[in-house]
């Protein structure tokens, strides 16, 4: 009868350990929470050999926008300092960097915003995205990610402050709340030039 009480422990035992291991290992091999979404998903191919740096000039595209299916260029926007950011609906640093850009644009009327979604789950989930927060700029929709390859990117949110002139005058991946004072003080500093 020891005996039996014996093996009985010995697989309780061993039964929380198969149970717990497991548990203890996932979290040893977990990488540190990121702010940041992979365009195209985990696993995603989707990378860019491309380095813009400060000075080049933006590359050019075209898609079509969200609320009107209207095809629009870049080439569009220009004249003005033009804050695009790539986004996903699913990504919540890029909800919060939306509607800090919001904002953004209401302080400064001289700033354009333009927002291009590559969105793994298309377009219904981002109009509904947009509509929800009240976003109150462009939306223009890649749902074969282009873009993001020619700027550079495989990941959201990322942004680009483009001149009047074209150029590239700031480049900034990730999103924390405190960025937008890095946002604000380019927009100042374009603004004042244009």
């Amino acid at each position: 009868m020891l005996k039996l009480v014996s093996k009985g422990r010995w697989f309780f035992l061993m039964a929380c350990a198969l149970l717990v291991f497991p548990i203890v290992a996932g979290a040893a091999q977990k990488e540190m929470p990121s702010s940041m979404v992979t365009i195209g998903g985990q696993g995603s191919d989707v990378e860019s050999e491309v380095q813009l740096k400060l000075g080049d000039t933006a590359p050019e595209f075209t898609l079509p926008n969200l609320a009107t299916d209207k095809m629009e260029s870049l080439k569009d926007y220009h004249g003005k300092p033009i804050v695009l950011v790539f986004i996903q609906s699913a990504c919540y640093s890029c909800l919060q960097e939306a509607k800090a850009l919001k904002t953004l644009k209401d302080e400064n009327p001289g700033l354009e915003v333009l927002a291009v979604g590559v969105d793994l789950l298309g377009k219904p989930m981002l109009v509904s995205w947009a509509a929800h927060n009240n976003i109150n700029f462009p939306v223009l929709l890649d749902p074969i990610f282009s873009v993001p390859e020619k700027y550079g990117f495989y990941f959201t949110p990322a942004s680009v402050i483009i001149d009047k002139d074209g150029k590239i005058a700031f480049i900034h991946s990730g999103f924390r709340p405190q960025d937008i004072k890095l946002f604000q003080e380019k927009v100042k500093e374009l603004l004042a030039k244009h």
